[in-house]
């Protein structure tokens, strides 16, 4: 046996369950903990993605949002692979959407927090 053979993915393999919920988990408590120090930093005075901290955290709290509908999209594509019906992948496709849209509001957030970050740093020179 080749070992290339041997890490190749197998449709329908599950994952381990104690690493999807330690995944999900994990994200779980970054957005909350991003959410919650966003809350109890002082508001700004100007907008509110002018300030890079402020903007940063949402960010990585959305990515963690978006986490848990990607890994449970691929789930259900594993699990649907071998279903004739479409219902699964309909379902699929609205968790794998969701998570790809607040994939892109995520790293939409960071990028501001770097160009309010640099807009900052250049502009006292």
């Amino acid at each position: 046996m080749n070992e290339a053979d041997e890490h190749q993915e197998k449709p329908g393999a599950p994952f381990g369950k104690k690493t999807v919920l330690l995944a999900i988990g994990i994200a779980a408590g970054v957005a909350v903990a991003c959410f919650t120090v966003v809350a109890l930093l002082p508001r700004p005075k100007g907008p509110f993605f002018d300030a890079p901290l402020r903007s940063f955290l949402t960010g990585l709290g959305v990515l963690a949002v978006a986490c848990p509908p990607l890994i449970v999209g691929r789930l259900l594509k594993r699990r649907a692979e071998a279903s004739p019906y479409f219902e699964e992948g309909f379902i699929r496709a609205v968790f794998n959407i969701f998570g790809f849209v607040c994939f892109v509001v995520g790293l939409t957030c960071i990028g501001l927090s770097v160009w309010a970050l640099l807009k900052r740093l250049l502009g006292h020179f």
